[in-house]
């Protein structure tokens, strides 16, 4: 029976012309970072650099409020004030910032986790939650600018032959 369906599955595939999807596949030899980020009130606890690749978000809220964490590419001449300027009305994050990945509201004493594939460049991680008073946690301060930096190529090993035996008569 179950030889039957991916017969048919199959056959439908070639008359449809739809190609079956493939997983995303990692190098072997990648690692997942982890990066802990500690959300207190209004701040974030996190490097300002980390590795490029794939990256786990581990979010942990220390602070009374509630928060998560928006990561958004800061793109090349674009800087964190208009980051600031764009994020003011409304507490969205701009157009212009490609948004990588985010959180979900997480209350005090929770964490959250986000894995992603995070490229070489410059990095906002934000909370865009408003505060009580209507402002965003942003506004307030809350967010860090992280930088993911390419790895260093691997070495690759080089062979060298033995010298050659010279025969003497």
């Amino acid at each position: 029976m179950i030889s039957t369906v991916r017969a048919a599955c199959a056959g439908l595939l070639l008359v449809t012309g739809v190609a079956p999807l493939t997983a995303q596949t990692a190098d072997p030899a990648e690692r997942i970072q982890l990066i802990k980020v500690i959300a207190r009130d209004y701040v974030y606890d996190a490097p300002s650099s980390v590795a490029a690749g794939i990256t786990t978000i581990q979010l942990v809220n220390q602070g009374a409020d509630i928060h998560h964490v928006s990561v958004q590419e800061l793109p090349e001449g674009k800087s964190v004030k208009d980051f600031f300027d764009a994020t003011r009305n409304g507490g969205r994050a701009p157009a212009w910032s490609r948004s990588l990945a985010q959180t979900a509201i997480i209350p005090n004493g929770a964490e959250a986790f986000l894995s992603f594939r995070m490229p070489p460049g410059r990095y906002i991680l934000s909370c865009l939650i408003p505060a009580s008073d209507g402002r965003s946690h942003v506004a307030k301060g809350m967010y860090q600018v992280i930088t993911a930096t390419a790895p260093a190529p691997a070495r690759q090993a080089t062979r060298t032959r033995p010298a050659a035996a010279v025969k003497r008569p």
